[in-house]
């Protein structure tokens, strides 16, 4: 979870610095590769994550799968909010 709170402060100071003298944020292929990269990899965190969890269906671990892959930022996010919060409690508990 602190690689997720890192990568999207990175994330978040290079909006800001891009857009610090007021004129529009345009973002470049240096930028947009670096951003297309911090996503692949927290992707990559997920599934892998995701595959070495236990207490889940071999379907219910492929659908998530699917979706991250399918919906690289949307899916993210969905599993970060809703499958990993289930499991963070199992562990806790």
């Amino acid at each position: 979870m602190s690689s997720f709170i890192v990568l999207s402060v990175i994330i978040l100071s290079l909006v800001q610095v891009a857009s610090a003298d007021n004129r529009p944020v345009i973002i470049g292929y240096s930028v947009g590769g670096v951003v297309a990269s911090i996503i692949l990899i927290l992707d990559l965190i997920a599934i892998f994550e995701l595959l070495q969890s236990s207490g889940r269906g071999v379907c219910s671990k492929l659908i998530w799968i699917l979706i991250i892959f399918f919906f690289p930022i949307g899916g993210l996010i969905l599993y970060c909010c809703c499958a990993r919060h289930r499991t963070v409690d199992q562990v806790i508990v």
